[in-house]
């Protein structure tokens, strides 16, 4: 069976309020394998008070196809999160990740206040930020729901430079 050949006329647009719905579809289309149902509410009230910049990866034709973005200015505001990326549940190993993290990772690199990028992802894709040079830095059995482990990240933006982030 060959794999669908990759999406490559996107775009990335910033989030708006009106994204709500379709932001709600993308996370149904990843739970239960990626999010817990009980992150609902905690993305749906996200999304309603962005800290931060947030997007729509789409298709040529307007298709949402992921969302995802980053928050600065927390206690270290020389840290940059980021905040409920995700992919359409049908159309993962696509290069549609690849290209949200590459954005979103090119952004938080252009500013030089951030020195480091967290993220709290699950067991199931901790794999995926390893191969941009996340480390793994803390884990909690059941810490989003139970059967999905917390794994918090780092990135070193000097290290992601130098692999020619």
């Amino acid at each position: 069976m060959s794999s669908p050949a990759p999406i490559t006329d996107i775009r990335l647009r910033p989030w708006e309020p009106r994204d709500r719905a379709l932001g709600l579809a993308l996370f149904d289309s990843n739970t239960p394998r990626y999010f817990a149902e009980v992150e609902k509410a905690d993305f749906l009230g996200f999304v309603d008070d962005l800290p931060g910049p947030y997007f729509v990866l789409e298709s040529a034709d307007g298709e949402a196809l992921g969302c995802g973005g980053y928050a600065g200015g927390g206690q270290d505001s020389s840290i940059a999160a980021l905040c409920w990326g995700m992919v359409r549940g049908d159309l993962h190993r696509q290069g549609l990740g690849d290209r949200l993290l590459t954005e979103r990772l090119a952004r938080i690199a252009a500013d030089p206040i951030f020195r480091s990028v967290e993220i709290e992802t699950t067991q199931h894709s901790c794999g995926f930020f390893a191969r941009y040079g996340f480390v793994e830095t803390a884990r909690t059995l059941d810490g989003f729901a139970p059967g999905m482990d917390r794994v918090d990240m780092t990135l070193s933006l000097e290290d992601y430079r130098k692999r020619g982030g």
